[in-house]
């Protein structure tokens, strides 16, 4: 507790206001003052350390900035007049500006009366281009307008080719008989599929799109990568000798023997839950879980054979034996491989002759002869590398592909490879 104030105690009225005083009324004495109850003092009080302002550098720039505007503001005022001037003439700029604005205000008032005026007189012979009937559900096919668009969207070049691959659908469709109501008709389910391939967007996305719901959505597309399936799975054929003869390609002139070009690709996967598939999926290459399929194609770049799909486990050398290649090639027939492709043994045994680019082996550089090979050979190649760089524009072999999707793995392959073949060709007519 502190200490008891003293009841003859003073204080000095230097720290008070003339209207903390009581002013005493006796004739005795005029000038004796008394305090108001429960004043305190508030002048010249001693600043406390936590009072007091420091001036950091920055409120200092602050302060020496201020000071020299208002030295500004004296000289241009100097200069230009007095201040009252010019605040008369920021006063008469405003009252000009509002009376503009009110004017503006009043013609904009006037038209849309009148323009409301016309609509309501023209109501019942003009046409809303934004009109719907009720129940009239709009898609994402009403934006699709032009061949730029549906690339775009499906991969397809043209809406033409589109629109050939829908009625091939159609009649596939009326073939089978389906006896089940569907909420798209043919035309928005094959969109619908190839937009999910091409841009590997969410169900939730493609239900808001199309109208309907996330589960059917799912269940519209793999029912559906059956149907494109069926369609463009022909387009993928193998041609004969003398096709391939008549159409080769300036580079290939040094191997006019070859019949097929033959690459591998890997697309990353979901891990498996099952450990014999994750065994079989595990790629030590990438590292992760992938699967692998092989692609060839013809000299004129045209994708003439499609594998199986297998686990990243897989070697190139055990596709390449399985898918029967070779029983497609005839004697004297060449196949052109990169060097992970060891089928050297498989080849001779078809009479079918490899053409690989020569390795380096104990040798500290390629000979003169063995470089010219590698250079004609990279040239001739590298257009299974720009066939395989068009499968991957699919976002469906970008991400990682959920394991739901294997399944249909296959199929999917032979889509988007069908889908490449008609597309723009991959050597322009300079290349022949």
């Amino acid at each position: 507790m502190g200490k008891k104030t003293p009841k003859n105690a003073v204080v000095c009225s230097f720290h008070f206001q003339d209207e903390d005083f009581i002013i005493s009324q006796t004739k005795h004495s005029p000038r004796l003052r008394r305090l108001k109850v429960n004043v305190i003092p508030l002048l010249n009080l001693p600043k406390r350390k936590l009072d007091k302002v420091i001036d950091t550098p920055t409120k200092e720039k602050i302060r020496k900035r201020s000071e020299r505007a208002q030295k500004r503001s004296k000289f241009v005022g100097g200069l230009f007049g007095a201040s009252n001037e010019l605040d008369q003439t920021q006063e008469q700029t405003s009252s000009d500006f509002e009376e503009l604005a009110n004017e503006l205000i009043d013609e904009a008032k006037v038209q849309i009366s009148n323009k409301e005026q016309i609509l309501t007189f023209d109501k019942c012979i003009q046409v809303d281009p934004l009109y719907r009937p009720p129940g009239f559900k709009s898609t994402i096919m009403d934006l699709i307008r032009n061949d730029t668009d549906i690339l775009a969207f499906t991969g397809i070049p043209t809406l033409l080719k589109f629109k050939k691959i829908v009625e091939v659908g159609e009649l596939i469709v009326l073939r089978l008989n389906y006896n089940t109501e569907f909420a798209l008709d043919v035309h928005h389910r094959i969109l619908l599929t190839l937009i999910k391939l091409k841009l590997n967007i969410s169900y939730k996305c493609l239900c808001v799109l199309f109208s309907i719901s996330k589960s059917t959505c799912s269940n519209y597309f793999y029912n559906t990568i059956d149907l494109l399936y069926l369609i463009l799975k022909p387009l993928i054929i193998w041609p004969s000798k003398n096709s391939i003869e008549n159409n080769i390609p300036r580079c290939f002139i040094n191997f006019m023997s070859t019949r097929v070009i033959v690459d591998g690709t890997e697309t990353a996967i979901e891990t498996p839950k099952c450990l014999a598939c994750r065994i079989r999926t595990y790629s030590f290459y990438k590292g992760r879980h992938t699967i692998k399929f092989m692609v060839g194609i013809s000299p004129n770049g045209l994708i003439t054979f499609v594998s199986d799909v297998f686990g990243g486990k897989a070697s190139d050398k055990h596709i390449f034996e399985t898918g029967g290649i070779l029983n497609m090639c005839e004697i004297g027939d060449s196949v052109m491989a990169d060097k992970g492709f060891l089928i050297e043994e498989s080849c001779t045994n078809a009479g079918v002759k490899l053409i690989r680019p020569p390795f380096l082996r104990k040798n500290k550089q390629l000979s003169l002869n063995d470089g010219v090979a590698n250079t004609e050979i990279a040239k001739a190649r590298v257009h299974i590398e720009r066939a395989i760089q068009r499968i991957k524009i699919y976002h469906i072999f970008k991400n990682k592909m959920p394991w739901k999707c294997i399944c249909k793995i296959d199929k999917i392959v032979y889509i988007v490879c069908g889908i490449t073949n008609i597309s723009n060709p991959i050597i322009g007519n300079d290349g022949f």
